[in-house]
């Protein structure tokens, strides 16, 4: 006891003996330390953002337009817990405000709990819905939807056009891919596309080519995914004995199908001739040119399916 008092007598002794001591400078080290944090802290800003949307690489588009364009422009993205959205921007040539853009959701679970934050749903096509993404995303256009039955390699989608007040011609499509018949065990998954396209000199046919010729790019690595069904069979007699399969419908009435060979002269390579008689115009095709006459491949039975034309009067 009495070596412990004389102990602790020393250390305050030397305490308060050495007032620049070890303990008071890192005392004074860790103050000094506090306060630059403290500073930094102060002086650095996280940025934050109010949307879940971000944008991704040309190359991770879900939908890829057909050879020839429109050109991918850029691809903005946005991630669910049972599947993924994205905004494609396409090239625009046209005057009408907006942007051409396919609007793609890839799901790869239907039948998820809505009720669930950041969860994708696909409500029905109904002609209310459309409509209303046509004034949201062609606004002071008149649509007018088409009564056409058409269908591409996915299978059938609907459209609709109208011609904005600056001349352009608008192109509304719309699809939604998923099996005609529900999984039994899990959901197959599902696809939503739309297209909204306006060109300045593009013709009807022209815009729909996009909606018949854009590549679905992306799937889900996972078993169970296939919003597409079943294949389809391949057709009757294919690889079968006796079947014969021909190219450019060469199959209709071989029998009697003539191919005629004429030998045409300067004078009638013209498109048309004039009737001395009438000044009406007739059609090269229906005047026997000068030379051989017309040589017969096989036989002479007329070409099955087509009207006949009758030949010139004579002179």
């Amino acid at each position: 006891m009495h070596v412990g008092a004389e102990a602790s007598e020393a250390g305050i002794a030397c305490d308060h003996g050495h007032t620049g001591g070890p303990g008071k400078v890192l005392k004074w080290l860790a103050a000094a330390v506090v306060m630059m944090t403290v500073a930094a802290c102060a002086g650095r800003s996280d940025l934050g953002y109010a949307t879940l949307t971000s944008e991704v690489p040309a190359t991770r588009a879900i939908v890829v337009p057909p050879p020839g364009g429109p050109s991918i422009v850029a691809v903005l993205q946005r991630n669910f817990q049972n599947g993924i959205s994205q905004e494609i921007a396409l090239s625009t040539a046209s005057l009408t405000s907006g942007q051409n853009a396919f609007y793609v959701s890839l799901l790869n679970n239907t039948a998820s709990n809505m009720e669930i934050p950041e969860t994708l749903s696909l409500p029905p096509l109904t002609p209310d819905r459309i409509e209303r993404e046509m004034e949201e995303r062609i606004p002071g256009v008149a649509m007018q939807t088409s009564l056409v039955y058409v269908q591409n390699k996915f299978g059938p989608f609907g459209f609709a056009t109208g011609r904005s007040p600056s001349g352009d011609l608008c192109l509304y499509a719309w699809q939604q891919i998923e099996p005609d018949k529900p999984a039994i065990l899990v959901p197959g998954g599902a696809i939503s596309v739309r297209l909204r396209l306006c060109d300045a000199d593009a013709s009807v046919d022209q815009l729909l080519r996009v909606m018949y010729g854009y590549t679905i790019a992306a799937y889900y690595r996972q078993e169970s995914w296939n919003p597409y069904g079943d294949p389809p069979s391949p057709p009757a007699g294919f690889g079968q004995v006796d079947a014969p399969m021909y190219p450019l419908g060469l199959d209709r009435r071989e029998d009697t199908t003539v191919i005629r060979r004429r030998v045409l002269s300067t004078e009638s390579r013209r498109a048309t001739l004039p009737d001395q008689t009438s000044g009406r115009l007739i059609d090269k095709d229906t005047v026997e040119p000068a030379g051989p006459p017309a040589t017969i491949l096989q036989n002479t039975a007329p070409l099955g399916g087509y009207p006949v034309v009758p030949p010139p009067p004579s002179e």
